[in-house]
């Protein structure tokens, strides 16, 4: 960490949506989130899929209003913050979605596609944005002439490429990875990541990088999350998290990373039940339905989130201090 105050910040963070428009059934995205992200670091969450990764970067990006909790830029407070006055902050914190087929319009041409944020956040003139629309294109290992060709005309991992462009063009300080190579061939996923890699290099960036890939985000990330139902369960250095996993959820995702070489192969932990239901969650901690080291107090109270160890956040009532 190049600094001592974090860049962005998320404290308490609640996320809760409808179920629909005449039903009460309430969905909790997020229960009590902190998070952390400092200058130059890159942050990996990992969880299963609707544990709330995405939901977390969508709503410290303000892309959702949080229903409690604060979210803090550079020290700002901005989760309370109008539509208008979110401009600054939404052209220094840009993202790159899972599939950019779906993230790109398939209407506009790639120049247009990477131009379009410069027109809306900038006072460039359009020689200036056509020069800067090509340097990027050349950033990303694109020739020149993509400029007029189409979204569908690319490959898959050359449209990640297109959209990791786009999210480059204003040059921000943080860029979301939700997942940018899982719909991308195995051939192609290192290339992106090593593309990534390169740029955080050369501009100083800060990445939140979303991925199920346990694998991936070692060698991504600075700092892994493990999220569970909502709720952070361990927060630590990535070689403490795959070396040293402390909550029994953790421990179980490391297990289930595929080990190609059979003599080495360890015995996983298996989960005693289902996931439990957004809407209806358990009392407790959150996991005891599905962990082996469960004990009465599992059951009945929220486990504090805390420092165990310098750097080592955990929440688990098993772990002791």
């Amino acid at each position: 960490m190049s600094d001592n105050l974090p860049i962005f910040e998320a404290v308490n963070l609640v996320q809760e949506f409808k179920q629909g428009r005449y039903s009460k059934a309430v969905v909790h995205a997020l229960n009590g989130v902190s998070l952390a992200v400092y200058r130059g670091e890159t942050v990996g969450l990992v969880g299963e899929t609707g544990c709330g990764k995405s939901t977390l970067c969508r709503a410290m990006m303000r892309l959702y209003k949080p229903t409690s909790g604060e979210i803090y830029y550079h020290g700002q407070e901005i989760s309370q913050l109008p539509e208008k006055k979110l401009k600054e902050v939404r052209r220094n914190v840009q993202m790159i979605f899972q599939d950019p087929a779906d993230s790109l319009n398939s209407r506009m041409n790639v120049g247009y596609v990477i131009e379009e944020p410069l027109i809306i956040q900038t006072k460039m003139t359009a020689s200036e944005r056509y020069d800067k629309v090509i340097s990027l294109l050349k950033d990303v290992g694109l020739p020149e002439d993509s400029y007029y060709r189409y979204p569908h005309e690319f490959s898959g991992g050359q449209r990640q490429r297109i959209a990791i462009a786009r999210a480059l063009a204003l040059d921000p300080e943080i860029v979301v990875c939700d997942e940018p190579v899982s719909a991308l061939d195995v051939s192609v996923q290192s290339q992106v990541l090593n593309l990534l890699l390169d740029m955080q290099k050369e501009r100083n960036l800060t990445l939140l990088f979303i991925s199920h890939g346990l694998n991936v985000v070692r060698h991504m990330s600075d700092r892994v999350a493990v999220m569970y139902l909502g709720t952070i369960m361990e927060l630590a250095n990535s070689q403490d998290i795959y070396s040293n996993p402390l909550h029994p959820y953790t421990q179980a995702l490391i297990q289930a990373i595929p080990e190609p070489d059979p003599t080495l192969r360890k015995d996983r932990t298996r989960f005693t039940g289902e996931i439990p239901s957004p809407i209806n969650l358990p009392s407790g901690c959150p996991f005891h339905i599905n962990c082996p080291k469960c004990i009465g107090k599992c059951k009945e109270e929220k486990p504090h989130y805390r420092e165990v160890s310098p750097g080592h956040f955990c929440a688990c009532h098993c772990i002791e201090t």
